[in-house]
């Protein structure tokens, strides 16, 4: 054997290479905390019973608004940009939980949307939900 050879052999230590083994052991350690089921605490309880019941009205809590380039429709009746912010303060005055779902058409200019938008906001409505439809159309 040329001693180059005999040389690196030489440095070289022998041992074992464990780094697959803990890829392994880290793979069956997730495996086996996510496949195990965790038993779940059980307390029995004994409810109060009430001899009176109430009853629970509903209140329409959500209110719609569509606006397109050229009108504005609360709740199924057209108003004007100037009427919409008086409209929702009495709706609020008349519902404290008053949220609105506000859509648009797609073709309105961003300035458009923005004036409704602020008139929602200084009525005093923080409840807003922005109807849209998915993009995966």
């Amino acid at each position: 054997m040329p001693d180059f050879i005999k040389k690196i052999m030489h440095e070289e230590e022998l041992g074992i290479n464990i780094t697959s083994m803990i890829d392994v052991i880290f793979i069956l350690l997730i495996f086996f905390m996510v496949s195990t089921q965790f038993k779940k605490a059980h307390i029995n309880m004994e409810l109060p019973q009430v001899e009176d019941t109430i009853t629970v009205t509903e209140k329409n809590t959500t209110a719609t608004l569509a606006v397109n380039a050229s009108q504005i429709e609360l709740e199924g009746k057209i108003i004007t940009l100037d009427q919409l912010q008086g409209e929702l303060e009495l709706m609020l005055e008349a519902n404290p939980e008053l949220a609105i779902t506000f859509s648009a058409d797609k073709n309105i200019s961003y300035e458009r949307f923005l004036e409704v938008y602020v008139k929602i906001e200084n009525a005093g409505i923080t409840r807003i939900a922005i109807e849209h439809e998915s993009l995966d159309k």
